[in-house]
């Protein structure tokens, strides 16, 4: 009713407009996931599998862009390594966290990630110092 008070819109553009435009959006956006994400994009921590880190689509689908991490790290509730970055869910089940919903979150290891990396990555996201903090006997799949 916002718009039809404050802009004189009728009520049937208004219910188009705000609920059915901001629904189709959303059902767009979350379909952009499984389809750009593994297509477009960089393939920093292994460049093996077709899921991609795309920031268009985390734009989007607040935070669920970032699938190569995802795929190889699915146990990570942030599903980044890259913190709020473009990451909205992960501010949510923090803040959920923070009042006391949300408890037990899982996050994948600095060495592990880098580690995985630095042996099946792309190359992207790798900076000049990053190297493994440790030495990882670990084998990771192709």
């Amino acid at each position: 009713m916002i718009p039809v008070w404050c802009w004189g819109e009728t009520v049937w553009n208004s219910f188009f407009i705000s609920a059915m435009a901001r629904y189709c959006v959303s059902i767009n956006s979350t379909f952009l996931v499984n389809s750009a994400a593994h297509t477009y994009g960089d393939q920093p921590f292994d460049k093996y599998i077709k899921a991609r880190e795309n920031p268009v689509v985390a734009l989007l689908a607040i935070g669920e862009g970032w699938h190569n991490y995802h795929h190889v790290f699915p146990w990570d509730y942030a599903t980044s390594e890259l913190g709020y970055t473009l990451n909205l869910t992960k501010v949510f089940i923090d803040a959920m966290a923070i009042i006391g919903l949300a408890y037990d979150l899982k996050t994948a290891n600095p060495n592990a990630i880098t580690d995985r990396k630095m042996k099946y990555g792309d190359g992207t996201r790798v900076t000049l110092n990053e190297k493994p903090k440790h030495n990882l006997n670990t084998k990771y799949p192709k």
